[in-house]
């Protein structure tokens, strides 16, 4: 997509964008000017178009002859609401405010998007034919946007899906199985931590995992952070301890673009078949904690969408619960105690056998619209929490922890 006034998005200014108001060129193939009046439709229409082609801007606040007439019927705010609740999925896009003479002009820049095609609330796909925006009814052009789709799909399995755990003759015989996770997002313009990859200071994530975990591991490797949590211990014949295979372990991958990727193990004492749980639950929180403490409290502001998966793998049947150490009389204690017998007694014994897959092909998308159709309050924490969530979590418990 071509820049305004060959400007990078980040460096854009107000003179650049008076310098190509000025110009002589008509509304073009990449740009469109649209009055405060604008419907919330005909937007959703071009940005539909946009996203379907090869992007462009659209500039409200201005008349079809490019005189500036500005905007006080849309704000920035309007305008994210109005795509997140119009489009699906969701397409990546940016919003810049610049105020001329005391009037508010605001360009919405549309990325050509990965996941086509971007459906409006109406049903309908569209494309931009020179300076227009017309929907799509050609069956070869669709199949065309749902190759796009499909291939992006395949980039983004082999980016964040973890490789399965080798089992061969060196397999420890206490590894029941484990929990893997991984997210591919897409923010609307580059984070700090982006900017910052190869100076980026860990110190203080060193200094909170002291906190939470008996042995940590942070350490770079390419364009990837991986930090590892309560390293795992791995036997055999009961007595002898084991170098690990490849990718055993409790470990978290942070990738340049924020992107995850992230592995639980589940293991037992040899000779039994209980799996303590409560490090799926404490494992998790730390997670969360980090990419917090690495993109910061605006990454709610930033997101645009991210597709996920996670895959529980089981390669022994193994029975979970939670480690409720004897000398601990508390009421969390009491109630995880409570939670194990109060399922027994209703459902029989909880016995993990079988692995899966959520979702079972492909990936769900998760963006503000998913967000709020859960009743979940719009927010970093939140977003975080359901970024890094698990169906998988109580593995096999029927009932909600409270």
């Amino acid at each position: 997509m071509i820049n305004i006034n060959n400007k990078n998005w980040d460096k854009l200014r107000l003179v650049d964008v008076q310098k190509l108001l000025s110009s002589t060129d008509d509304e073009s193939f990449f740009f469109e000017f649209k009055s405060d009046e604008e419907s919330p439709n005909k937007l959703v229409k071009e940005i539909s178009a946009l996203s379907n082609t090869y992007g462009g801007y659209i500039f409200i606040g201005v008349d079809d002859d490019k005189k500036i007439s500005g905007c006080k019927k849309w704000t920035e705010q309007r305008i994210h609401t109005t795509i997140h609740d119009s489009i699906s999925p969701v397409p990546n896009f940016d919003v810049k405010k610049f105020i001329y003479n005391g009037l508010v002009v605001l360009i919405i820049k549309v990325e050509e998007g990965s996941m086509p095609p971007y459906v409006t609330n109406s049903g309908k796909i569209y494309e931009r034919v020179s300076s227009g925006s017309f929907p799509i009814t050609d069956s070869g052009k669709l199949t065309q946007l749902y190759n796009k789709r499909h291939d992006q799909l395949i980039r983004t399995k082999e980016k964040i899906e973890l490789t399965d755990i080798r089992i061969d003759a060196g397999y420890p015989n206490n590894l029941c199985g484990y929990l893997d996770l991984g997210f591919s997002v897409l923010f609307s313009e580059q984070t700090s931590f982006q900017k910052t990859f190869y100076v980026f200071d860990y110190s203080p994530i060193a200094n909170y995992l002291i906190t939470k975990c008996k042995d940590y591991s942070i350490s770079r490797m390419g364009d990837s952070v991986f930090i590892s949590i309560n390293k795992v211990s791995c036997t055999r014949n009961s007595q002898t301890k084991v170098l690990l295979n490849n990718g055993i372990g409790n470990f978290l991958e942070i990738m340049y673009d924020g992107s995850v990727r992230s592995r639980i193990i589940l293991t037992t004492n040899p000779n039994d078949d209980k799996v303590d749980i409560t490090t799926t639950l404490t494992s998790r929180e730390i997670f969360e904690d980090i990419y917090k403490m690495i993109f910061g409290k605006s990454i709610a502001k930033d997101f645009i969408y991210a597709q996920k998966y996670e895959k529980l793998i089981v390669v022994k049947q193994f029975s979970p619960f939670f480690n409720i150490p004897a000398n601990i009389d508390s009421e969390n204690a009491k109630a995880l105690g409570s939670y194990l017998s109060e399922h027994r007694s209703k459902y029989g014994n909880n016995l993990i056998f079988e692995g899966n897959r959520v979702p079972k092909n492909d990936f769900f998308t998760i963006d503000k619209r998913w967000v709020s159709l859960r009743r979940i309050r719009y927010n970093t924490d939140n977003l975080v929490k359901e970024l890094f969530s698990y169906e998988h979590g109580l593995l096999g418990f029927i009932d909600p922890l409270s």
